[in-house]
């Protein structure tokens, strides 16, 4: 289970850290970020099941990260943090289905209990979604022929799965939008992903449009800018980054190459 603190505040991150009781909780990665931007990128990196967000910052309001996190259809726990109980706050994370709403100065005691309480609720709705799918797998195993194998199915499954990301490359991607489509529950497609291709899904979706970045680049003549908007990435420096962890290179530099020097390296 994740956890990404959000706070413009390096101090207030730093005190949440120093002061929460991490070892009566039961988190895989704590991640921080003092930018709403950074926080994005983390959740195309990450599976985020719990967002503690401060709503005040310069760029933006912890609301709009909400807001943005429940436009791209993810099921993220939030809890905020404020210096302003301000009622006009406290409608809209009730409307955007925030877990609750913590003043400053932050009482970490009351922090450590509230962030158990959190993690309590998500391991719950894992566990209904888990019944809710098996019932659906049971259903799609019973559509499927008798001479047709589990493995068969599975390879059915991640197949469709490889579809949809192609054909919405460009878009929002999240484990629950994929698995919603093809009817099975986040942590099924997560297992059975890691089983066929060895890879994570943030991995695979990341290997398609990178893929998809680079044929761009060959064949069309698109800003660079505008190919990391088309492969799904509206962080240009984030994008350019990525691309060139994989392939060694710029994306400008992997387009100037296979435009002039016929896909040979530069020397």
């Amino acid at each position: 289970m994740n956890l990404l603190i959000v706070d413009d505040e390096i101090l207030t991150i730093e005190g949440i850290m120093h002061g929460v009781d991490w070892d009566r909780l039961s988190f895989d990665k704590v991640l921080t970020s003092c930018t709403i931007d950074k926080a994005r990128r983390f959740f195309q990196e990450y599976a985020i099941d719990i967002l503690l967000c401060d709503i005040e910052m310069p760029e933006g309001t912890g609301l709009d990260l909400l807001e943005w996190i429940r436009d791209a259809g993810y099921k993220t726990e939030c809890v905020f943090l404020t210096c302003h109980e301000e009622f006009t706050y406290a409608k809209k994370a009730i409307e955007l289905q925030s877990f609750d709403y913590i003043l400053k100065p932050i009482p970490y005691e009351e922090l450590t209990q509230k962030l158990g309480q959190v993690a309590a609720r998500v391991e719950k709705d894992r566990q209904s979604e888990q019944y809710q799918a098996y019932g659906k797998q049971w259903i799609r195993e019973k559509c499927f022929s008798e001479e047709k194998t589990d493995e068969k199915g599975t390879k059915a499954i991640i197949e469709e799965v490889k579809n949809y990301i192609r054909e919405h490359i460009g878009e929002e991607l999240s484990a629950n939008k994929i698995a919603g489509h093809v009817f099975i529950s986040p942590d099924y497609l997560t297992r059975i992903l890691k089983k066929e291709e060895s890879c994570t899904l943030v991995e695979y979706i990341t290997k398609e449009r990178m893929f998809f970045a680079s044929e761009l680049l060959k064949t069309m003549d698109f800003p660079t800018s505008v190919v990391s908007l088309k492969a799904g990435y509206s962080d240009y420096c984030y994008f350019s980054k990525v691309f060139k962890k994989i392939y060694g290179i710029s994306p400008s530099q992997y387009k100037k190459v296979h435009r002039l020097n016929g896909g040979k390296p530069p020397v």
